[in-house]
Order: structure tokens, then C-alpha cells, then sequence
């Protein structure tokens, strides 16, 4: 949803009306938005592109935009937001730090999300799967953590962008019981933001 407040001049005098935009998420998708003005009434947006915009006197009147327009009225606001958060999940040899070779691959391709971001905002958490005790499990999530942020500082990310932690065992991505080995929860998630 993009939201922005425009001046508009009506009959020589400037006055304020506020624009409320519902714009696609990258994927496509739309979510919605109830618009509610001060005299009472509402409007529901829920379609690409659907606006709302209440007057200076309170009256709230249903627009309509594409993507053109919206670019043009609200393209340096677009420009300015943060990039979206991009996640990656990264896998490890079973009771060790190492990182398989497939997730070595996928590293690279971080590292490119990473180079195009002036100043991102990381954080690297580790996991264990269930064979082992609760404490190796947690130690071992934090290994894992610290050696991705290790690669991370050496690549020159600071040290201080990047926030660590360590979950063990009980967050896997594949509930086993007990001592079951299962590769997809030997992982550590890296969202970069």
C-alpha cells in the first residue's frame, strides 16, 4: 500500500487533501485497506491501483490510478523505501560448521544480493537438527551463525549490521523425533534487509 499527501490548488487557494494509494506487492498480489474520513463515511480499496482521497473539508472520493500514474505522482517516494527483505537458507554437514557444497553456491548468490544494497541490515540465524543434546544442538546453531557472519565481515559487511543468533533444535524445518537426522534442518536463514 503506498500512501502520500498532496497540496492541490482549488479556486486560488491552496488546500490539503490526503491520497491514500493501494499498490500491487512485487509478486502481484493485492492486499486492502478500509479508508475512513472524519465525517464518517468509507471506502474499501482492494484492487490494484484503487485510491481514496479526502478533502480539506473532510468529503472522501474514490480515485483511480495505473501504474504510469502512480510512478509519476509517487516515484521518488517509491525510490526512497528500502528495499524488501530477501531470505536465504544455507545448509551444513551434519554435526559440523561446514557448509555442503550446494550451499557454497548459494552463498554466492547472497553475496551478489548483498553488493547491491548500500547498507543492509543482516540477520544470520543457525539451527540444528535433533540428533544430539539440547546444549551441542545449541552451541553448534551458534558455530554455524558466527561462520556466515565471519564470511560476511571478511566480504566487508560491519561487523555491526550484522545481528546473530542461535535456535538449537527447536525451530526445524522438518519435524523429526529424537536423534533423527534430517539435512534441511541443519540450516542457517539469512535475511537481508
Amino acid at each position: 500500500m503506498g500512501s502520500s499527501t498532496r497540496n492541490k490548488a482549488a479556486s486560488g487557494t491552496a488546500g490539503r487533501n490526503d491520497l491514500v494509494v493501494l499498490l500491487p506487492k512485487p509478486n502481484g498480489k493485492i492486499g486492502g485497506v478500509v479508508v475512513r474520513a472524519a465525517q464518517g463515511q468509507s471506502l474499501l480499496l482492494d484492487t490494484a491501483y484503487a485510491g481514496a482521497e479526502i478533502s480539506r473539508a473532510g468529503n472522501l472520493a474514490s480515485v483511480t490510478y495505473n501504474g504510469s500514474r502512480a510512478r509519476r505522482e509517487f516515484g521518488p517516494t517509491l525510490d526512497a523505501l528500502p528495499g524488501r527483505p530477501t531470505s536465504f537458507l544455507v545448509y551444513f554437514l551434519e554435526g559440523r560448521d561446514d557448509l555442503t557444497p550446494e550451499s557454497e553456491k548459494e552463498m554466492l548468490a547472497f553475496f551478489s544480493e548483498i553488493d547491491r544494497r548500500p547498507d543492509p541490515e543482516i540477520l544470520v540465524i543457525g539451527h540444528a537438527d535433533a540428533v544430539g543434546t539440547d546444549s551441542f544442538n545449541d552451541q553448534l546453531s551458534r558455530q554455524r551463525a558466527q561462520k556466515v557472519k565471519d564470511d560476511l565481515v571478511r566480504r566487508g559487511i560491519a561487523a555491526d549490521r550484522i545481528a546473530l543468533a542461535g535456535r538449537g533444535n527447536r525451530e526445524p524445518l522438518v519435524v523429526t523425533a529424537k536423534n533423527v537426522r534430517e539435512p534441511q534442518n541443519r540450516r542457517v536463514e539469512i535475511s537481508v534487509r
